[in-house]
């Protein structure tokens, strides 16, 4: 049971909270593709429910790591705005690549 408290209580599960916030509002742009295509490609002819769900659980958890790691929050408050910032930045940046990619597989 002390294990238990120790990981709901740790501030890297704070952290991973905030991400997984950011990721369900990502949720809402049909444009964004999150790691998916990277999914596809190491993980070929999967179910679409296989992506969502990998992705769901990969994405936050880089947010988390980086946040973790660079903004090393000590309070609920640091941890859930940490997990929070990250995670938007590594949405808008995939948003932009997946956008880029889209365009380049247009134009060929």
């Amino acid at each position: 049971m002390e294990i238990i408290t120790i990981i709901f209580g740790s501030i890297f599960f704070k952290t991973w909270l905030g991400a997984i916030c950011a990721h369900i509002l990502s949720l809402y742009s049909e444009e964004f593709k999150g790691t998916i295509p990277f999914l596809k490609k190491i993980f070929p002819e999967k179910k679409p429910a296989f992506y969502f769900r990998l992705d769901f659980l990969v994405l936050p958890l880089i947010g988390a790591l980086l946040a973790y790691v660079l903004l090393d929050p000590i309070s609920l408050k640091s941890s859930i705005f940490a997990g929070l910032s990250w995670s938007g930045t590594l949405i808008a940046l995939l948003k932009r690549n997946n956008n880029q990619i889209s365009e380049k597989s247009n134009d060929e």
